[in-house]
């Protein structure tokens, strides 16, 4: 192949018309008119000597030698990109680099907010944006568009590098005035009342997954909400249990009142790992705020062993050791 008229503008538009399977998405994703774009999936029929894609019906789908092209190209954009942002040196106290992290409220609350301080310290002009675990999360840490995924280590993509955090169990929520429940949860009473069950957008949480696999459809499901820190606020003043993180439910504790049992069942501690691109592996900057991060965690204090406990909690008990 002749690379003289091939630059870097063709292998982003290549990657558009590859991703999108449309002359007119691709284009409004380059912020070019349709004209344009159709001028550019010409020059790059002609530089590959295939059409790239084709009209099946009403869409466009791609040929064969173009399904062989989606990964490659993304893959050398990502390494463009990284290796464009990288710099030999990181100093935290005068950079200005800006960092993506996909978390939940759950990871905010209980490991962020706290790291987060840390981080304006040690790195002043360091910005930092969280977004949600959506279900085109790993498309975005592929495409580059988030520096970090924090979330359960099953979920943990095969193909990029991880690291563990931290662990954590699962505790049952009720409102401290439910008068179905006792000091102790039982098998029966538990399956008797209403939940509150905990969904991450497409996906549900660990525990929802975890009982569902194991003992099917048997519980009555009463309301669904996105978050942990939503379902404590939803049992109060009603007899609904909810299962979340034992951190949260911890902190939740501290201001809601709720009453928090051990689940009448074994159910399998969550570790909750970092990951982030293999290309980043290396980068000075992705390296400090890794470090920083597993610093955090390890002042996360260990969960205690299952107990009923009641009322206001300390923060003390949640949140990192100063």
């Amino acid at each position: 192949m002749d690379f003289h008229n091939f630059d870097i503008g063709l292998l982003v538009a290549l990657d558009a018309l590859l991703s999108e399977k449309s002359v007119t998405r691709a284009g409004q994703r380059l912020h070019l008119s349709q004209p344009a774009t159709s001028i550019i999936l010409a020059r790059l029929r002609r530089y590959f000597g295939n059409d790239l894609l084709v009209p099946v019906g009403r869409k466009m789908v791609l040929t064969p030698l173009a399904e062989s092209l989606v990964q490659p190209v993304r893959d050398c954009l990502v390494q463009i990109q990284h290796t464009v942002a990288s710099k030999a040196q990181f100093n935290p106290a005068i950079s200005t680099r800006r960092f993506c992290l996909a978390v939940s409220d759950y990871v905010t609350a209980i490991l962020i907010s706290q790291a987060l301080q840390e981080a304006a310290r040690e790195a002043p002009l360091t910005t930092f944006e969280l977004v949600r675990l959506d279900e085109n999360i790993e498309h975005k840490l592929e495409k580059g568009q988030v520096d970090f995924i924090i979330r359960p280590a099953v979920h943990a993509l095969a193909t990029h590098p991880k690291e563990p955090l931290f662990d954590d169990t699962h505790t049952c929520v009720v409102w401290s005035k439910n008068p179905l429940v006792g000091k102790r949860l039982s098998r029966k009473q538990f399956l008797s009342l209403g939940h509150v069950a905990v969904h991450f957008g497409h996906a549900p949480a660990i525990f929802e997954d975890w009982f569902a696999t194991r003992y099917g459809k048997i519980r009555k499901i009463e309301v669904v909400t996105q978050d942990f820190e939503p379902a404590c606020r939803l049992v109060v003043g009603t007899n609904r249990i909810a299962t979340i993180m034992s951190r949260m439910a911890q902190l939740c504790a501290a201001y809601l009142p709720l009453r928090l049992l051990p689940p009448p069942f074994a159910i399998p501690k969550v570790t909750h790992c970092l990951q982030w691109h293999r290309y980043q592996d290396q980068d000075p900057g992705t390296i400090w705020l890794r470090t920083l991060l597993k610093r955090e965690a390890t002042k996360l204090t260990p969960m205690r062993s299952h107990k009923a406990e009641h009322g206001r909690r300390r923060r003390a008990r949640i949140f990192p050791k100063q």
